[in-house]
């Protein structure tokens, strides 16, 4: 868990702080994650135009993110680091100063000059302080550390930005170096080129983007740097990379069209729930924290409070705007059936010229008022925040269980190939900013007692009670709609039979108002088929069962789940069974939002994005 204890830092949050959910605060922004790696030895003359760089790329994302918070991660080392912070707190952006060991022995890499102006800016009102707990193998006490154990302290710091950041700005000469945590690291990190197994190629290629290029799953703003005694230097202007291979790095000079859509989903999505907030329109907002039947220590709420906020916001939001894609297709149906039954009274009953209005009338009414309301993607949005929604309650329960490391929502997002519809590519800069500053690692002994507490059967068992219920009532509905739809077809052969025995003499009888009693049968058989097939129309736009075929996939899940942890009692093997169950959980959901998407949408192009 990352120590908060930044002693100059005014917005410290104490460890013993109580989270209360419930006063919270109404409108949850969810921030657009930017991760800050560079050089510390600047070369003195380039500062101004540094600062410069920095300015326009901070600009630049305030500009698609108008109603979207900033957050800058900065380790706060001396040169780039504390270059970037002072400009970003300057610009009114908040910066989260993480620090790789605590600042006493932070302080080491600093001259007195530099090391004032990071106590100074860790005063700062945007600036909020946290200090990373030591990895595996670096003593927290120890008063002052290896050259190899500040290696791994600074390889730490950077695995905490690359897992927390949907963006990384790195101020960077462009040099290959093996230095652990170093910029050339963070970078190559980030971009795919380096991890633990492969160091990366010997030199690399930079080479301009070709013009169709759109996509990428992690990009890296490059401000070109010039170090302090160095001769290398680069001449190139600021702009985006994206790996291109082994040893190629691409260079796209304005931003990609696609992260520019991104970010504006993203923006939308903030500013939509706080309009809709602000108006009344949304229903009270559901908590998942505020229903556990356990205790749970402050460091645990705290942490989970975060996930809880954005959980609450897209659940919310999801809800609303089911309820008008629901009444959407409520409205195709009975503008279907209203003119069919009007083509009917004037085929069969009455040759009037009002109906013909009124069948006009319906038809263009209908059609406008469809495609007016279906511009607003009500139906999109519904399933792009559902789909938020339940990965973020799995995340949820995962954490609380002490899995969440085992289960990586977003390799998933890209897995399902969800992420290359319109709508939900965004997704995964909401769930960067849930990310905590660094993997809680459980005590076998924290396990133990969770296990005890039952905390697991919190999600395990609440989740099998509502798949059991809902395919139950689904099961009965689909039920009730196959005996109306056998009672319909059984009265639709009634009437053809009558009609084919009786044809001529019910021709003769009169119904009044010069209606003969063949053509009655004949309107009812036409009102029962038009009511058949508008009913089957409707059920298939519900994809009702789709919904049905979902939720039995789902409670199997669960059951899976809840028969197996009955019978181990190892705490790792049940947090690899809940991490396997998060899993199996979320690609379900994803896949059922794929399936919905495609009745009303075209499928994405193959290379395309959202």
């Amino acid at each position: 868990m990352a120590r908060q204890r930044c002693p100059h830092n005014d917005r410290e949050v104490a460890t013993d702080a109580i989270v209360d959910v419930a006063n919270s605060s109404p409108v949850a922004n969810s921030p657009f994650m930017v991760g800050v790696s560079g050089h510390r030895d600047l070369e003195s003359e380039q500062l101004p135009e540094l600062r410069a760089a920095v300015a326009d790329f901070v600009r630049q994302l305030k500009e698609h993110l108008p109603d979207t918070d900033l957050h800058l991660i900065v380790g706060m080392a001396a040169g780039a680091d504390l270059l970037v912070a002072e400009t970003a707190v300057a610009l009114g952006v908040e910066v989260e100063a993480v620090l790789p060991m605590p600042l006493a022995h932070y302080a080491s890499d600093f001259d007195p000059r530099t090391l004032a102006s990071l106590k100074e800016l860790l005063r700062h009102p945007r600036v909020r302080c946290m200090e990373l707990s030591p990895p595996p193998g670096v003593a927290p006490a120890a008063e002052q550390h290896s050259a190899q154990q500040r290696d791994a302290l600074y390889a730490n710091l950077t695995s905490s930005l690359i897992r927390r950041s949907s963006l990384l700005l790195a101020l960077w000469d462009g040099q290959m170096s093996q230095l652990p945590g170093g910029t050339a690291d963070t970078v190559l990190r980030f971009l795919g080129v380096r991890n633990d197994e492969h160091a990366g190629p010997a030199a690399l290629e930079f080479i301009d983007a070709p013009a169709e290029a759109d996509a990428a799953e992690r990009l890296v703003y490059w401000a070109p740097t010039a170090r302090s005694g160095s001769a290398a230097s680069s001449s190139h202007p600021p702009c985006f990379l994206l790996a291109a291979g082994e040893n190629t790095l691409q260079m796209l000079r304005t931003m990609p069209p696609l992260l520019r859509r991104q970010l504006a989903e993203l923006n939308h999505y903030n500013a939509e729930f706080r309009e809709l907030t602000e108006d009344g329109a949304l229903s009270q907002v559901n908590s998942l924290l505020s229903v556990l039947p356990v205790r749970l220590p402050v460091a645990e709420r705290r942490l989970l409070a975060d996930i809880d906020e954005q959980y609450g916001k897209a659940d919310t939001l999801a809800v609303y705007f089911q309820r008008r894609s629901d009444r959407l297709f409520d409205l195709f149906a009975i503008m279907a059936f209203t003119m069919g039954l009007a083509y009917l009274v004037y085929e069969k009953l009455t040759e009037s010229r009002l109906l013909l209005i009124a069948y006009l009338l319906t038809l263009l009414t209908s059609l406008g008022v469809y495609y007016v309301l279906q511009r607003k993607r009500w139906f999109g949005k519904h399933l792009t925040y559902r789909a938020l929604a339940e990965t973020l309650r799995a995340r949820f329960y995962l954490r609380l269980a002490g899995a969440d490391h085992g289960v990586d929502a977003t390799e998933l997002l890209t897995l399902s190939g969800i992420d290359r519809f319109r709508g939900f590519g965004w997704i995964a800069f909401v769930l960067k900013g849930i990310e905590p500053p660094e993997v809680p690692r459980t005590p076998a002994g924290e396990a133990e007692s969770r296990e005890e507490s039952g905390v697991e059967q919190a999600w395990i068992e609440s989740q099998h009670a509502y798949f059991t219920s809902k395919v139950a009532r689904l099961e009965r509905t689909s039920r009730r709609v196959q005996a109306l739809r056998r009672a319909l077809f059984v009265a639709i052969l009634i009437v053809i039979s009558l009609l084919f025995t009786f044809g001529e003499s019910l021709h003769r009888i009169d119904m009044g108002l010069g209606v003969p009693l063949r053509n009655m049968l004949m309107f009812s058989m036409g009102t029962l088929a038009v009511l058949l097939g508008v009913w089957q129309l409707h059920q298939d736009k519900m994809a009702t069962r789709e919904l049905l075929w979902q939720y039995r996939n789902q409670l199997r899940h669960f059951a899976h789940a809840r028969t197996q942890l009955a019978r181990i009692s190892t705490p790792r093997r049940r947090r690899a069974v809940l991490a396997e169950l998060g899993k199996d959980s979320l690609m379900e959901s994803y896949l059922w939002a794929i399936h919905r998407y495609h009745r009303e949408h075209e499928p994405p192009a193959a290379g395309g994005g959202s």
